[in-house]
């Protein structure tokens, strides 16, 4: 790059830096311009290229670039000595460039208005209201189960393949109540290996608009997993509301099984709140739950010890930097906090 576009591109970083001011001061406008009108015109062109496309080509992307920096780090390194200066800038260009396109092609919608806010429910909930969901859930999720299974003491097996599964969700918008399926914009990770090491279980990627997900996981995480991915997609970057929309939309599915992977996905983050709360109050309402639900938990919790390495709390860290680096007050905890949107929105439940 030369000194000229490097020079030009530190100053844009100064434009970039009060546009993200604006939009964190400016939600409703956030929302209105950029989540509701560019955005959807933005995944439409994108989804139209990269669906064209059976595998992610933002795996195929990151590796390319991983490639390259170890390569340019080998060819420059002589350079790089006698100008260090030089390697901030260039750099610095780079990671200017990236913020940009992040910005404009997903990112903003880490400042919408708030997905509670839209649906005029609150947020806060009190001791009483989680132990009622709680009941309700485990109520329901031993519905679910008893459907699935001749036995309460019986694993829920699911009758598709991890392939069928990216076929057979459908997202539902709570603000439109309409179903939205995106069958083909959700793909296999080429990077799952990693990814399993790494405990992530999907992402999007925010430069090709592609939902991944980690196919190595047991089908009922890669359930509810590929529809927060997809929430994701629709705009909704806050982790708790995607999580929020991935329970609603399992729960609102007709396929029994995707129902019974979305309730015992609530029971989960249900039963930790009241756990840090009433540690004995929650152990006893595990008893509650029949017997065969606890082998499926027990198979993603194998799964997830299988892959347990010392740099995974590095990711970790990392990633909780990035969501409060995008606003997300609370960094991962911000998973959790979809309790308060799951508890309101059944106790308005009549209003929608």
């Amino acid at each position: 790059m030369s000194k000229t576009a490097t020079t030009f591109v530190w100053y844009s970083a100064i434009p970039l830096w009060l546009l993200i001011g604006f939009a964190r001061n400016n939600p409703e406008f956030i929302e209105k311009y950029y989540s509701r009108f560019f955005y959807p015109l933005s995944f439409d062109v994108h989804k139209f290229f990269f669906d064209l496309v059976p595998f992610s080509l933002g795996d195929v992307l990151y590796i390319i670039i991983i490639l390259y920096f170890i390569k340019a780090i080998f060819q420059k390194i002589i350079y790089w000595r006698a100008k260090p200066l030089n390697v901030f800038l260039d750099i610095g260009s780079l990671v200017v460039i990236t913020l940009w396109i992040f910005h404009l092609s997903w990112g903003f919608n880490y400042h919408r208005l708030a997905l509670n806010i839209q649906l005029k429910i609150p947020i806060e909930y009190t001791r009483k209201d989680l132990v009622r969901q709680l009941d309700k859930i485990i109520q329901e999720s031993n519905q679910s189960h008893n459907l699935l299974v001749s036995s309460d003491t019986l694993a829920v097996t699911f009758p598709f393949s991890k392939k069928q599964v990216l076929e057979k969700i459908s997202l539902y918008n709570p603000m439109n109540q309409e179903t939205i399926v995106h069958p083909s914009a959700l793909k296999k990770s080429l990077l799952s290996l990693p990814l399993s090491y790494m405990g992530y279980s999907g992402y999007l990627n925010p430069f090709t608009l592609e939902s991944q997900a980690n196919a190595k996981m047991p089908i009922q995480s890669l359930i509810t997993t590929s529809l927060h991915e997809t929430a994701h997609q629709m705009g909704y970057a806050s982790e708790k509301e995607a999580n929020f929309i991935a329970y609603l939309s399992a729960i609102k599915s007709k396929d029994p099984y995707i129902q019974y992977a979305g309730n015992i996905f609530a029971f989960r983050y249900l039963f930790n709140d009241l756990l840090k709360l009433d540690p004995k109050k929650a152990r006893n309402k595990l008893k509650l739950l029949n017997p065969g639900i606890f082998k499926n938990f027990k198979e993603v919790n194998d799964f997830w010890k299988k892959y347990d390495n010392p740099l995974e709390i590095i990711f970790n860290k990392t990633y909780h930097s990035y969501l409060r680096a995008n606003g997300q007050k609370s960094g991962l905890k911000s998973y959790n906090e979809m309790v308060g949107l799951l508890i309101n929105y059944h106790k308005n439940e009549k209003r929608f």
